[in-house]
């Protein structure tokens, strides 16, 4: 398939064993003009008599024209405009002449999205049909400068916000609230904080629907998604913040069905939701997920192994979706804040909650508006160019 060479190069649009080809005809002008451009002027190209000493019935054309014409294909055809060709394994495998008429075709290989790296298969062929050219080239497609992405205020956004009925998720859905807003909050089930929520949320303006969902379930992403993309249909971006109750136990007291429930809830809902959210994100080249973790992932405090392990693998599955839907304008990131005011600080006790706001540099412990603003700092536009990182929010605490 080839590409339309109007456009520019889009890694999203190609796909392997697309091909395009090239013809070109050798004559004694071109060859004369390659001499000339590239100041070879062995007589094996120029001279008749000289070919013939080496046991040519002609003169043979430059090698360089072929690679001129592999030049042509990639930035007009395939990958198309903007492409820059970097890498070179091209062997002649038998010579041209004056007068040959040479079909050049380039088929993709392989592709990495990760590096924007395609690597074309090379084959050169004269009008007899006898190969006279193979080989493979490597070539990086750029991404198009900034000012042609999408962009989108935050406030504007549909986003869903998991676990956004109480604690840190209910704070974060009221940093993202405005009188533009659409927010989705997803809970499981206490019905009662959820309406608090939508209520709160609503008198600051933003547009709110709540769904009851249980995301260590087989169908709570996709009635989250369902909830969302049919009421305001679209999802611009996804703030994972469920989590089930945490409590802290020796390992060897953890049952195997808690790390089971912590994976399900953390990792797996969070696949889920960007299973089902991604293919418009990409198709729109647009897309914010966000995943809180714990600053508990780099601290490592103990009788907390299962959500310890499962927050590690919940930053696994972000950096992973960083990579892959980077391509896309899709930006994928974590925050971890350290101990935050609320139900879970209140049961430590006093005490505690005070030696731990005295370790902190800044002296005190997070709110949940610390969280907040990191993570409407992440939807927004100015984070562009973040991906793929955990941002810790803990006053100085993890260092």
């Amino acid at each position: 398939m080839a590409q339309d060479s109007s456009r520019w190069a889009d890694l999203a649009r190609l796909a392997i064993g697309d091909s395009a080809s090239a013809r070109i005809r050798v004559d004694a002008a071109l060859i004369a003009a390659t001499a000339q451009l590239t100041g070879d002027d062995n007589p094996i190209h120029l001279d008749a008599a000289a070919a013939r000493r080496i046991g040519q019935s002609r003169p043979l054309a430059h090698g360089v024209i072929v690679l001129g014409v592999i030049s042509k294909v990639i930035g007009t055809e395939l990958p198309g405009r903007g492409s820059i060709w970097f890498g070179n394994d091209v062997e002649f495998i038998a010579p041209f002449y004056e007068g040959d008429e040479l079909t050049i075709t380039l088929t993709v290989a392989h592709i990495s999205t990760a590096t924007r790296v395609v690597v074309l298969d090379v084959a050169g062929r004269n009008a007899r049909d006898a190969a006279v050219v193979r080989g493979r080239v490597s070539v990086r497609v750029p991404e198009l400068e900034r000012e042609e992405r999408p962009s989108m205020n935050v406030d504007d956004r549909v986003t869903i916000v998991t676990g956004g009925s109480r604690g840190i998720g209910r704070a974060i859905a009221e940093g993202l609230a405005s009188p533009s807003a659409k927010l989705v909050i997803a809970y499981r089930d206490d019905r009662a904080a959820a309406d608090a929520a939508v209520a709160a949320l609503t008198e600051r303006g933003a547009e709110v629907s709540a769904v009851a969902a249980d995301l260590a379930t087989a169908d709570g992403a996709r009635r989250v998604v369902d909830a969302a993309t049919g009421t305001f249909g679209r999802v611009d971006a996804v703030v994972h913040c469920a989590t089930p109750p945490v409590t802290r136990q020796p390992f060897l007291d953890t049952p195997p069905e808690l790390f089971r429930s912590m994976f399900e809830t953390y990792v797996v809902a969070l696949a889920e939701l960007a299973r089902l959210v991604a293919p418009a994100m990409k198709e729109r080249r647009h897309g914010r997920i966000v995943a809180i973790l714990s600053s508990a992932v780099a601290e490592v405090p103990p009788r907390l192994s299962a959500y310890i392990t499962t927050k590690h693998a919940l930053l696994g599955l972000c950096r992973s979706l960083a990579v892959e839907l980077g391509p896309s304008n899709v930006t994928v990131n974590a925050v971890s804040p350290s101990l935050v005011v609320g139900r879970h600080a209140d049961d430590l006790g006093a005490a505690a909650r005070e030696a731990i706001a005295r370790r902190t540099p800044l002296r005190r412990l997070a709110d949940g508006a610390d969280v907040a603003s990191v993570v409407r700092f992440l939807l927004s536009d100015e984070a562009s160019f973040v991906s793929g990182v955990n941002l810790p929010v803990t006053g100085g605490l993890s260092i």
